[in-house]
């Protein structure tokens, strides 16, 4: 690393002396008072950067860790009352005679790095590296989460967030004090400002300064307290503090959230609870969340929950939707009273003679099947609904199930059906397991009684039929392009008609509900209705799409449930909204092109475009400057290639921009072959197959959300036609506006 050139507010190269282009950070920025000098060596190990927070104990640095080449947190142990920076810029030198107190604080601040060592491997509590002592004070390294406090979330928001988000934030930093709590541990100052929420969206619980050892011997303990936050046992040395110490601070930070209000005072709510319910000051949650939540935050700790479990429990059982069942209920209406059911669209072609590319892309198994990644997605075709819909007959639960796949892009599991085994459940807490997906690179908590299929996408919880199955996706039925969940909502009538036609045997059908949602920071949405199959048997699902962290695509999770089964509903949707993403997803070769020029993207196969993918504007096309974007399928083949144009230069509409076609080539001496018409995804072309001289060539021309876009490809014999065959199909089905 040129320290020369490094930026010490990220750690990336940049210009000396200049602002970085990468952060904004320029060295010259002064630095807080006390704070090291940038690109302090510590322990030989550690650089600093700049100050992250400084508090009345510490301060705390960004780091890089020069051995792992990674970006760290750096707390130092410097406590401004008694304490000050020597005159070599780095040690420390004690502005009084109190060495005795400043020594014994520098062993409570190393114990809380002892602390957060013992809890290395608990999911959503930041991991400390290393600890030492160096320049009279010590330091702790821990992992560098980016992002911000919940505190500065909440400001971000308006200073409130709905129960839903609230929870989706909250419940794993519960189940990680769960963990916390059977060591003996307390943490003892929960609240905003110490729960981080990452880039991703996940959360993480900071700053154990206070945590002590749960004592229940009588003796007495530091009184250290966060007003609004603290129970009124925190107020006293000797106040008996225990788990359900910890359930007041979680459930005060709750009423934060939701509200925008700080609790008042805990002893002042001893003598005169003035504390309004959360439904009171405009939350909205059901009426067992809100009485969960009083609870927590009951003055007395004899009215509370005993543990973290508990409030867990209670939580769980009363977490609801965003959107209720009952409220804009949409349904497909005739007559006022007779359902009608719309049937799902599939690609259709109108046969015309005469256009051999055209009828061989119309054929081609690339436009149908290789969109297929890794692995076709279930979405509980073979086991979720067929297992939940068995729940009532006489007969035993075939859990091989039968029916066909969706053709569709997305990463789950193999194409056969995945079996069901019973498998010990890692990592329980509470009654619920983080299950690890896998290649879809997140994790979601699941009930403990719950089994999971030999593919780790699918869980079933038989006996009250349950099922959730969870993917990535972004093609739908090898129709509809899902670059995020904008597009589920464009295409939810489409998705669920889709959807239940694979299953085979559903006789009706009706959407319920559907609204935007949160998940883990990431943008969702859901859908929720409510399928019957040829035996009566009546069931609710619910579609969760969440917003991953690649350029395109989403997870897509679906739960189902017996109909009318609010327990369902509640268990199914909280194990939904657990999804925690851990970074991108693996596409394969599939890529997205996204160009402000066009104002348009697209998705293609990298595999089939083998060259390279120019940007380009053609000048004085038909007495306009075109732009294009040029990909070529065959590496060192220029006559081989497909073109996406912006038409807006010559043409307003489709037929406008075909008739410029038409002309363009017939100009050129080209033999124009017959217009035929093809619906390719969900968009509507014209076609045209051209020959010239001895090459090749076609016309795609559609109007998609109001703008006239051409595609055109050329080739030169049968093999570069296969070729472009290949890659023109997923750029037709994806192509949309950006």
């Amino acid at each position: 690393m040129n320290l020369e050139r490094v930026c010490f507010g990220c750690f990336q190269e940049k210009e000396p002396g200049a602002y970085c282009p990468h952060c904004g950070f320029s060295e010259t920025e002064e630095q807080p008072f006390l704070a090291l000098p940038l690109g302090t060596v510590l322990n030989g190990r550690y650089l600093t950067g700049k100050v992250l927070g400084v508090g009345g104990f510490g301060i705390t640095y960004l780091g890089y860790d020069l051995k792992l080449e990674i970006c760290v947190a750096i707390k130092e142990y410097m406590p401004s009352g008694m304490a000050t920076r020597h005159s070599d810029r780095y040690s420390v030198a004690l502005t009084n005679r109190e060495s005795e107190s400043y020594l014994y604080g520098m062993e409570r601040f190393l114990d809380e790095a002892r602390i957060l060592a013992k809890l290395q491997n608990t999911p959503s509590i930041v991991s400390v590296q290393d600890y030492f002592k160096e320049n009279n004070t010590a330091y702790f390294v821990m992992e560098y989460v980016e992002g911000m406090s919940l505190k500065a979330y909440l400001t971000s928001r308006g200073e409130r967030i709905s129960y839903e988000e609230a929870l989706n934030f909250l419940l794993p930093i519960m189940h990680a004090l769960t963990q916390v709590h059977a060591m003996n541990l307390l943490h003892r100052d929960i609240s905003p400002d110490n729960i981080y929420i990452s880039s991703r969206g996940e959360s993480r619980l900071l700053d154990f300064g206070a945590a002590r050892v749960a004592m229940g011997d009588g003796k007495s303990v530091s009184v250290i307290l966060k007003h609004g936050y603290a129970p009124e046992e925190q107020y006293s040395s000797h106040g008996n503090q225990g788990p359900w110490t910890d359930v007041y601070a979680m459930g005060a930070t709750f009423y934060r959230c939701i509200t925008g209000v700080l609790l008042p005072d805990s002893v002042q709510r001893g003598h005169n609870d003035s504390a309004q319910r959360p439904s009171a000051l405009g939350a909205r949650l059901s009426v067992q969340a809100e009485n969960a939540i009083m609870k927590a935050v009951a003055p007395r700790a004899k009215d509370r929950f005993p543990n973290m479990e508990s409030f867990i429990d209670a939580l769980m059982g009363a977490s609801s939707p965003q959107t209720g069942h009952a409220s804009s209920q949409r349904m497909y209406v005739q007559g006022g009273s007779e359902t009608v059911r719309p049937q799902p669209q599939q690609p259709q072609t109108q046969q015309s003679g005469g256009n051999g590319f055209v009828a061989a892309l119309r054929r081609s198994p690339a436009l149908l099947w290789s969109l297929v990644c890794s692995g076709a997605l279930l979405l509980a075709l073979c086991i979720v609904l067929p297992i939940a819909l068995s729940i009532g007959r006489e007969q035993p639960v075939n859990n091989g199930g039968g029916g066909g796949n969706v053709p569709s892009t997305s990463i789950s599991g193999p194409l056969t059906p995945p079996s069901i085994e019973e498998t010990v459940p890692p990592q329980a807490t509470g009654g619920m397991v983080e299950r690890d997906l896998g290649p879809l690179n997140a994790s979601i908590w699941v009930p403990d009684d719950y089994t999971v299929s030999s593919d780790g996408f699918t869980f079933v919880q038989g006996e009250r039929g349950y099922a959730v199955e969870a993917s990535f996706i972004w093609i739908y039925d090898s129709t509809m392009p899902l670059y995020s969940v904008d597009d589920v909502e464009r295409w939810q009538e489409n998705i669920v008609a889709s959807y239940v036609q694979t299953l085979g045997n559903i006789t009706a059908y009706q959407i319920l509900d559907a609204g935007a949602d949160s998940v883990g920071g990431q943008d969702a949405y859901q859908i929720y209705f409510e399928a019957e199959n040829d035996e009566g048997v009546a069931m609710e699902l619910i579609i969760l799409a969440v917003n991953g962290q690649n350029d395109f695509g989403c997870y897509f999770l679906v739960g189902a449930y017996p109909k009318d089964d609010e327990a369902g509903s509640t268990e199914l949707y909280a194990v939904l909204s657990s999804l925690r993403s851990k970074g991108t997803v693996d596409t394969g070769t599939h890529r997205m092109f996204s160009s402000e020029q066009l104002g348009r993207r697209f998705l293609y196969d990298a595999s089939t475009i083998e060259g390279n993918i120019v940007e380009k504007v053609v000048e004085d096309v038909g007495g306009a400057d075109v732009p294009v974007v040029l990909l070529y399928p065959l590496e060192g083949e220029d006559l081989v290639c497909i073109e996406v144009q912006d038409v807006d230069a010559y043409a307003e509409t489709a037929e406008e921009a075909l008739d410029f076609m038409d002309r363009l080539w017939e100009n050129a001496g080209a033999v124009l072959g017959n217009l035929t018409e093809e619906t390719i995804g969900n968009n509507q072309w014209k076609a045209r197959e051209i020959s010239i001289s001895s090459d090749g060539g076609c016309y795609f021309v559609s109007e998609i959300d109001g703008r006239p876009v051409v595609v055109a490809a050329n080739f030169v014999d049968e093999t570069s036609a296969q070729a472009v065959i290949d890659a023109l199909s997923i750029i037709l089905v994806t192509i949309q506006p950006l």
